[in-house]
């Protein structure tokens, strides 16, 4: 039975590192114009660290691509933000600084980004946002399962909008404890982040970003085949109506492509340029998705990602107009 689909009005994303020098100095500027903007009537806002900005740069992009005012100033705007590895990093860091140096090894600056929670209360401080705030915790489908999140709690009427989505900031420090243990969807450092500002079904929509149709996951030995079919349902299509297929933080594609063949869904399969971001990789596939019509038409596309975890999600994106 199809569900209600949910309405994006705006999207913010940034990735790092930049490709040329522009590219990063063009990110440098709208950083400043969001700290300014934040700033203008209070303290200066002070970041330490990249997941933070790369978090605040994607909230402003969101929020001002809808015209939504900044500082927000209500409860009626909710946060869900999947974030793992940036923290992971930071953790790592933190705690072989206190191996090394001992008591005075523990920085009291970056003690609190050790939380995985802290990102998230960051942005709803900075911005206003007085509605409740969720962490997802889930390794490189996190931003996957914020969004689901964030389309229940607008479905469910618990929410008017919703900022959701995925940070990431994969440090050296992540990537060498991860290969102890076998962990591999990362393969160097880097960053990203992409939030979509929701709403309900027929709000307005100034940065016609498209809608969310429908969010599946799955858990087991058939994650991706249970993620696609739940997705499909929610969505209320079939098979046959999917236009293009995105590949986003993928631990094991063949799993993934035998559960798309078998599901009946023949087209082709596209592997996000975003893949390799970790809890960021599912939103700014997405985003690709929603800002690109399907093999030249408005057909849906299906968004899929698994992790080592037998963990996976799909989402099925309409572009905008």
């Amino acid at each position: 039975m199809m569900s209600t689909p949910v309405r994006i009005a705006g999207m913010g994303l940034v990735r790092v590192p930049d490709t040329t020098p522009a590219s990063a100095g063009d990110r440098a500027s709208r950083l400043r114009a969001a700290l300014a903007a934040l700033s203008a009537e209070g303290t200066p806002v002070r970041l330490l660290h990249g997941i933070e900005e790369m978090a605040v740069l994607a909230a402003h992009g969101a929020l001002g691509s809808s015209g939504m005012p900044m500082p927000y100033r209500n409860d009626d705007l909710g946060v869900v933000l999947g974030v793992e590895e940036g923290i992971d990093g930071i953790k790592a860091r933190y705690y072989q600084g206190i191996l090394t140096d001992g008591p005075l090894g523990a920085s009291p600056l970056t003690f609190p980004l050790t939380t995985p929670n802290t990102i998230a209360a960051r942005i709803s401080i900075l911005f206003d946002l007085r509605g409740e705030t969720l962490t997802v915790g889930g390794g490189n489908i996190a931003g996957a399962h914020a969004l689901g999140l964030a389309v229940r709690a607008l479905r469910d009427g618990h929410s008017a909008l919703m900022l959701a989505g995925g940070v990431t900031c994969v440090e050296r420090e992540f990537l060498e404890a991860a290969s102890l243990v076998g962990r591999s969807e990362c393969e160097q450092p880097g960053g990203g982040a992409c939030l979509f500002l929701l709403g309900p079904h027929g709000s307005a929509s100034p940065a016609g970003g498209g809608q969310l149709l429908g969010y599946g996951d799955g858990f087991g030995p058939d994650d991706v085949h249970d993620a696609i079919r739940a997705c499909l349902e929610d969505a209320g299509i079939a098979p046959r109506e999917v236009g293009a297929v995105r590949t986003a933080a993928v631990h094991d594609r063949r799993s993934v492509v035998r559960a798309l063949r078998g599901a009946g869904i023949g087209v082709d399969i596209a592997r996000s340029p975003s893949s390799g971001l970790c809890s960021a990789s599912f939103p700014l596939a997405v985003a690709e998705a929603a800002g690109r019509p399907a093999n030249g038409t408005r057909m849906p596309v299906l968004v899929v990602g698994n992790d080592c975890l037998a963990g996976a999600a799909a989402v099925v994106v309409h572009g905008g107009q």
